[in-house]
């Protein structure tokens, strides 16, 4: 394949992707390097729209904006399917680039069919509003080096900054069968083991921008556990996920031994607990695994024995 040929893509909803936008499109022009921007709007408020139109006016720009709301996994698939070029990049619209180097940071990966990782960083200094818990998460759990994301490689994919081989993604595509928030990146990440498709990791993050407000964070969080069960039925409960996903091991040891319903009866008891102090100043995660594991338990009526 031309190894060279690049097709960045951006799934928007409700985000202003216009700086993203034109820094990407500036690094691209300066790598020299035939590229397209490829931006699917996933039915954003009318607001938002109109404030994005503005990059179809940039030179290798298409923006296309769907009717409807189609979810995470499809609206990726119909990005691969719709770009030009063997090399696709992806990115969630709510990012940031660290430097001037993203671009090329990737164009050096392009050596053979692969696919590329590239991390997750967020902004140094804590927001002062209720956007805290989300930056506290993030900060704590989901920014790893490099190195650290090696070790375990197909555990450690993210969907929102990775470059991938168009070849392999016309083979492994998203699920669409998960909708909702969460775990669209669990799931591909084990298609991709399963097909002997290992994921190398490099340091070359971007900045995740859109933080949410603790409501909405605890909203989303709860939607991921939904969805978490779903990928677990979805790949008919194989052994291999509960050893990737702490949670889920924790709910299958519960599940087993029964007591896992009655925990979650439990843990709803001293929710109230929980919220005062996700919501609060000094939000601890310890109380946002108990929030996951209750909510998870919960929904346990839906599963017989794990």
């Amino acid at each position: 394949m031309n190894t060279k040929l690049l097709s960045i893509c951006i799934p928007i909803y409700n985000f202003d992707v216009r700086s993203l936008v034109k820094d990407l499109h500036l690094q691209a022009l300066q790598a020299g390097e035939k590229f397209e921007i490829l931006l699917v709007d996933d039915c954003s408020l009318q607001r938002f729209k109109k404030l994005n139109q503005e990059c179809a006016s940039l030179q290798n720009v298409t923006l296309l904006e769907l009717e409807e709301n189609v979810g995470r996994s499809r609206i990726r698939n119909m990005m691969a399917e719709r770009a030009k070029y063997p090399w696709l990049i992806f990115m969630d619209c709510d990012s940031q680039c660290r430097d001037n180097q993203y671009i090329q940071n990737y164009l050096i990966n392009t050596k053979k069919e692969c696919i590329v990782c590239g991390g997750r960083l967020y902004l140094p200094d804590p927001p002062p509003d209720s956007t805290y818990l989300h930056w506290l998460f993030g900060t704590r759990r989901e920014v790893k080096s490099h190195n650290v994301r090696s070790l375990q490689p197909n555990h450690s994919f993210m969907t929102n900054n990775f470059m991938i081989a168009a070849s392999i993604m016309k083979k492994i595509k998203f699920n669409e069968k998960l909708r909702g928030y969460g775990h669209e990146d669990t799931l591909f990440g084990i298609e991709l083991l399963k097909n002997n498709i290992k994921i190398r990791h490099i340091d070359n993050p971007l900045y995740h921008v859109g933080l949410q407000t603790a409501d909405e964070f605890l909203h989303k969080t709860r939607e991921g556990t939904r969805n978490l069960l779903k990928v677990y039925t979805i790949l008919k409960r194989d052994k291999a996920l509960p050893e990737m996903v702490k949670l889920l091991k924790t709910w299958k040891l519960l599940h087993k031994s029964g007591l896992c319903y009655p925990a979650g009866i439990a843990l709803k008891t001293i929710e109230p607990l929980m919220m005062r102090n996700l919501k609060g100043k000094k939000p601890q995660l310890f109380w946002l695994d108990l929030f996951k594991l209750g909510s998870i338990c919960r929904q346990t009526v839906k599963f017989r024995k794990a």
